[in-house]
């Protein structure tokens, strides 16, 4: 996620973009792909690159979530369907199974009206404030076992920008739907990974899964989401979009009748914009940028997985938030002629917009624990920006990036803080300061120790390495010493590990 930081954040960056702008089960909801319960992989396909397709055969036994939503005037509550199937792809058995409701984060948003187990009706509890949904199974879940699940819930839909920076609202007409559904969290040597979610930090902790979403609403509002379109019907006023998306970490919707779309090809991917029709210069900028960090980042670390790269602006309280094959930006930054504490729109825009597509690898496709170990995707999402600006600007430019990630440690008096703290052990200002500006100097520190050609090497090794699964902090480091042949205790112990 980019959060704003409108007094120091971008200073140097004025001025030097502007020169450069431009650039299954049974009762499958109506309109559904048929598929089982197991789901046929092949269908995902789709979603996929040729060059990617072949990884659908390391996903037998990933979670499938099949969805049924209904959109309707004046979108005040939205009513959802979600059937699960989960396998336990863990080594020990499992008592039970945890579902987190992020939307009840920002208030009691979300309710769960009934909740089947292999079709029978099931009692759960309420847990961590209402953000998570225990589930007692009748019997032990065994490893290599499934489990299927059958939900039905509601969720009131917010009209201002309330908790967790307005990403789930209806607001100036555009509906945002951020963790429209109950997802399933990572379980790990820790057991389930469920916490009340910190109010400065990221909340997703997921394994890749796959999603077949049908969505019913008016035929007048343009829906962009997740994963691609693999069939529309029209029903009288409304439209049924049947939507395929994995393997992906979660998935997000969003949608407005006055939504424009422009696009433009890399590749296989066909990289769009959706932005409001009173924004055609930030919306055609976006598209430009987003092709721009597409390609850099597709050369640097490895390619997009996906035939579809959407990039959709909405009102929120932040520059950005990123979800799996689409990005969120903040609309208030599409007009070109507005200033915030004297710094263009399109400066901060441009920076927003490459930070999110950044987290495309390092979030989606290379998870870590953003609750634990906040500073690897942020760290890495920040580094990757200057990455950007040094390819399509050159070194200037990236140096002048790199000063602001001084600028935001400088909050704090250039305090060493280890960046490897969970988010709960930062104030908001030190998170910030340490999780956006000090890892990224981290990682710009490994490079000056390893040089270019090693620290690029191990750059694309990490990622290669850790594609859809899970990066840890120790993981990271072993994989720096064996790029470098080196010791970097020394440098962990001065801006990793707590002291």
């Amino acid at each position: 996620m980019e959060r704003r930081n409108h007094g120091i954040f971008y200073l140097l960056l004025v001025g030097l973009i502007t020169s450069c702008s431009g650039a299954s089960a049974a009762n499958t909801p109506a309109g559904n792909a048929s598929v089982s319960r197991q789901d046929d992989l092949a269908l995902y396909q789709t979603n996929l690159i040729s060059n990617e397709q072949s990884i659908l055969a390391n996903f037998p036994t990933a979670t499938h979530y099949t969805l049924a939503i209904e959109l309707v005037e004046p979108y005040a509550v939205i009513e959802g369907q979600e059937k699960i199937t989960y396998f336990n792809n863990e080594d020990v058995e499992l008592n039970e199974i945890y579902l987190r409701m992020f939307p009840n984060n920002g208030g009691d948003l979300m309710h769960v009206s009934g909740l089947k187990v292999t079709g029978v009706e099931t009692s759960f509890e309420l847990e961590f404030n209402n953000t998570a949904v225990r589930v007692d199974l009748p019997t032990a879940l065994q490893p290599a076992e499934s489990v299927y699940l059958d939900i039905t819930y509601d969720v009131q839909v917010p009209t201002d920008f309330g908790g967790n920076y307005g990403l789930f609202s209806y607001i100036d007409g555009v509906l945002a739907l951020d963790q429209i559904y109950l997802i399933i969290p990572i379980y790990d040597d820790e057991g389930w990974n469920v916490e009340i979610p910190a109010t400065n930090g990221d909340m997703v902790y997921a394994d890749p899964a796959f999603f077949n979403v049908t969505v019913t609403a008016p035929s007048e509002l343009v829906i962009a989401a997740s994963g691609v379109t693999v069939d529309k019907q029209e029903d009288g006023a409304t439209t049924i979009h049947t939507i395929l998306a994995g393997p992906e970490r979660d998935f997000y919707l969003a949608a407005s009748e006055a939504f424009v779309v422009k696009s433009e090809q890399v590749g296989g991917t066909l990289v769009s914009s959706y932005y409001l029709a009173d924004y055609p210069d930030g919306g055609e900028y976006v598209l430009g940028v987003g092709v721009d960090a597409l390609q850099t980042f597709n050369e640097y670390l490895g390619t997009y997985p996906y035939t579809e790269l959407d990039l959709v602006g909405t009102p929120m309280q932040a520059g950005g938030m990123e979800y799996s094959g689409i990005v969120a930006l903040g609309l208030q930054y599409y007009d070109p002629q507005a200033v915030f504490s004297g710094m263009s729109a399109f400066t901060l825009l441009e920076s927003a917009t490459a930070h999110e597509v950044a987290h495309e690898w390092f979030f989606n496709m290379v998870m870590s624990d953003q609750i634990d170990e906040p500073w690897i995707d942020e760290g890495m999402a920040q580094f990757l920006t200057g990455l950007y600006f040094e390819d399509n600007y050159g070194t200037t430019s990236a140096r002048s990036y790199r000063d602001s990630w001084d600028y935001r440690w400088e909050r704090v008096g250039h305090e060493p803080i280890a960046i490897g703290l969970p988010v709960r052990e930062y104030e908001d200002i030190a998170y910030s300061a340490i999780i956006y500006g000090r890892a990224p100097l981290f990682i710009h520190e490994l490079r000056q120790k390893m040089g270019d050609e090693v620290f690029f090497n191990f750059l694309r090794t990490l990622f290669l390495e850790n594609k859809w699964d899970v990066l840890t902090t120790e993981e990271f480091r072993v994989t720096a010493e064996q790029a470098c042949d080196c010791d970097l205790q020394q440098e962990f112990d001065n801006w990793v590990y707590p002291r």
